[in-house]
Parts: structure tokens; C-alpha cells; sequence
């Protein structure tokens, strides 16, 4: 019997390379929003650092007028960039929501073929199966009509 051979093969192959460059680009989103994140962390650090530095210098009652107002414009300034890259990293919630509806869509349309494609190879061994019953028959009644031939002439001499 002739090996197996998925005539939509080709089918499977370009719905595979669609869902993989579907999770690429959502990879890429995900990847620059986490950036953004991180950025948004880092922001988070510097005022928590400064801010314990700026309290240090209160308890010690070393600082100046100028001290205060900059630590106080600097938390401003973070806290407005913290504000926007918060508003940024939420402004990559409906494209990533949009993108994973199509891996979806992309992962249903491939597992359509694919259940085909099994349901085909399954049908193959089915087949398979039955071509190979049907030589060992064949093969199992030659040999016994081999005997049986034998058997005569063994008795005729």
C-alpha cells in the first residue's frame, strides 16, 4: 500500500505559518507594553529613592528651600510620566485584545484541518489494516494448500 499523503497539506502548513505569525506579533505587543512597564517601574524606584534620601535630609535637618522644590517638581514630573505610560500600557489592551481574538480564530481554522488530517490517518491504518489481513489470509491459504498438496503425494507413495 502506498505511504500516507494529506492532500491539504499544504492547507495545514500555510494555516501553521499564519498562527505563528499571528503569536509574533502578539509577542511584539506584549514585549513593548511590558517595556513600558518596566519604565513605569523604574520611575516608581527613582521617587521611592529619592524620596527616602529627601527624609533623610529631613531627620537631619540638612536642607535647603531649593531641596524641597526640587524633590517636589522631581515627584511631580514622575508622577505625570508614571501617569502617561500608565495610559500608555492601557492603550495596548484593546490591539492585544484584537490580536488574540485572531490567534483564536487562527488556532480554530488550524485544528479544523488537523482534526481532518488525523481523522484521514486514522481511515489510512484502517485501511492499511485490512490490506495486510487480507495478504496474511491470502499468504496462510496458499500455505495450506501447499500442505494439503504435499500431503496427497506423501500418501500416494
Amino acid at each position: 500500500m502506498k505511504r500516507f499523503e494529506f492532500k491539504l497539506q499544504r492547507l495545514l502548513d500555510l494555516r501553521i505559518a499564519e498562527e505563528k505569525e499571528i503569536q509574533r506579533k502578539l509577542a511584539e505587543l506584549i514585549s513593548s507594553q511590558n517595556a513600558e512597564r518596566l519604565r513605569q517601574e523604574e520611575y516608581r524606584q527613582r521617587v521611592s529613592s529619592e524620596r527616602i534620601k529627601f527624609s533623610d535630609k529631613l531627620k537631619n535637618e540638612v536642607y535647603t528651600y531649593n531641596d524641597i522644590m526640587n524633590f517636589q517638581r522631581f515627584k511631580d514630573s514622575s508622577f505625570t510620566i508614571i501617569k502617561s505610560l500608565n495610559e500608555r500600557i492601557n492603550s495596548y489592551n484593546p490591539e492585544i485584545q484584537r490580536i488574540r481574538d485572531q490567534l483564536n480564530e487562527a488556532s480554530k481554522k488550524r485544528k479544523v484541518v488537523e482534526h481532518l488530517r488525523d481523522k484521514r490517518w486514522k481511515e489510512y491504518l484502517i485501511d492499511l489494516n485490512r490490506e495486510i489481513i487480507k495478504e496474511n489470509d491470502d499468504s496462510n491459504q496458499k500455505l495450506y494448500s501447499r500442505r494439503g498438496t504435499e500431503g496427497e503425494i506423501t500418501r500416494r507413495i
